[in-house]
Order: structure tokens, then C-alpha cells, then sequence
């Protein structure tokens, strides 16, 4: 309602009349155009299309989750081969369990997820180099078509993305049973989980919190477990 210079919510009235009407304080009953009350509904689906095409990206476009998660594709940036995913919703109470149920979008390193609107307050949102965009704030209308500012993107993807690069410290041994636990409860897993993930045998995972020289710091499996547990970055989902 904004007739008044006010602009502000009001209940609509129907039934009085060939129009609907609504009721303001300060100027009384008024009638309202119906097309006033359109509301608008996105076809993410067709969304999914338009960005795969305006970013010029490989590979297809698949449904990771129905009505909230779309990978899009793929093409080279900042240096290295990025998947693109798109997420509805992401801000939602019930985000985190949805990440959780895509393994798809966990075990894609340093992807870039392009949001609606809002972006997540959940850090884990943010983990294993995931870089997010705002489409209401990177994409425009030019001449009738989507346009998406990526160039000026792509100096801050690569910043958040070298983070995968850094060379891991290696978890004192003292800790390593705390950090392994902590894991588990975060991500409301099972230690079964944790060496599944990290693609080692059981029996490796627990020579690596006990230090045995067998899986030593730096080696390959070491590494693995590692990145799982200090970047949530998984070997296998």
C-alpha cells in the first residue's frame, strides 16, 4: 500500500465491488488494481538453464537435490577447473542438513555457489573453499538478457580458493583424539564415517591418532585424514 506516501502493509479486501480494496489510516478505503497483487514465483529450474548459458559452462546441467541444489557445470577460472552449483533456499533454518544430504556439492573442492539473495549464516557453508555469490548483486539485466559480472569475481575466488593449496600442519598426536571427536559431534557422524571419508582403513585411522610411525605426518594418508578433519574436505563420499 503506498497510495498514501506511506508505503506500508494492509490486509486486502474482496467482495466489495468489481475491485479489490484496501483500507489505509490515513486515507480510508481505496481500491487496488488486481495485477497490484501478482506475486511472482521463480522457475530455478529455467534459472539453472540461464546461468549455465551466460557463464559459459561445461559438462550439463544435473539435479543434485530436487527444488534446491543444481550443479550447473563447470569452466576454468582463477587458475584451475571450478563447478558451479546453485542453491535455493540457502539461508534457510534447515540449510546445513541439506549440504549434509548432497554429497555431491561436499566433496567438490573450492566450488563457487551462486545464492538468489542471501547468503548463509552457517559456517559450513564456507568450508573446503566453497566461494558464494549473490546473484542480486553480481547479475543484472542487459538489454533484455541476464549478465553476470564474473571477471570481477574472480580476484576474490582466487583468494578464497589458495586456502586449499596451503600446506596442512599436522594435528599433535596429544590432540588428535579431541579433534577427531570434535569432527564427529560437528557433523553428527560416526567414527566409521570419519575413515570412509577420508578413504583409509580403519586400522589406519587409528594408527594416525595414536602416532604410530606406519601412517606418518606428510604421508598420503596422512594427508587425507587431515583435510578431512581440519577443512571437512572428504577423499571419497
Amino acid at each position: 500500500m503506498d497510495a498514501c506516501g506511506d508505503p506500508h502493509d494492509t490486509e486486502v479486501i474482496l467482495g466489495m465491488g468489481t475491485e479489490p480494496r484496501v483500507y489505509c489510516g490515513e486515507v480510508g478505503l481505496m481500491p487496488i488494481r488486481p495485477e497490484r497483487l501478482h506475486q511472482w514465483e521463480v522457475d530455478f529450474d529455467g534459472l539453472a538453464r540461464l546461468l549455465g548459458i551466460e557463464l559459459h559452462l561445461v559438462g550439463g546441467i544435473q539435479v543434485v537435490t530436487p527444488g534446491r541444489i543444481w550443479l550447473l557445470g563447470r569452466r576454468q577460472a582463477a587458475e584451475r577447473m571450478v563447478e558451479f552449483f546453485l542453491v535455493q533456499g540457502i539461508a534457510r533454518p534447515d540449510s546445513v542438513e541439506i549440504l549434509r544430504a548432497a554429497p555431491r556439492l561436499q566433496s567438490s573442492p573450492a566450488p563457487i555457489i551462486l545464492c538468489p539473495d542471501r547468503l548463509p549464516e552457517a559456517p559450513e557453508w564456507r568450508e573446503v573453499g566453497r566461494a558464494l555469490i549473490r546473484l542480486t548483486e553480481w547479475m543484472h539485466l542487459i538489454d533484455g538478457r541476464c549478465a553476470i559480472e564474473f571477471d570481477a569475481f574472480t580476484s576474490l575466488y582466487r583468494q578464497i580458493a589458495a586456502r586449499l593449496d596451503e600446506p596442512l600442519t599436522p594435528t599433535p598426536v596429544e590432540d588428535r583424539p579431541r579433534v577427531l571427536k570434535e569432527f564427529c559431534r560437528k557433523n553428527r557422524c560416526l567414527v566409521k564415517d570419519v575413515w570412509f571419508w577420508a578413504y583409509v582403513a580403519r586400522a589406519d585411522l587409528n594408527r594416525w591418532k595414536l602416532g604410530r610411525p606406519q601412517i606418518a605426518d606428510h604421508s598420503e594418508k596422512a594427508v587425507r585424514i587431515e583435510k578431512l578433519l581440519q577443512r571437512g574436505q572428504k577423499t571419497r563420499v
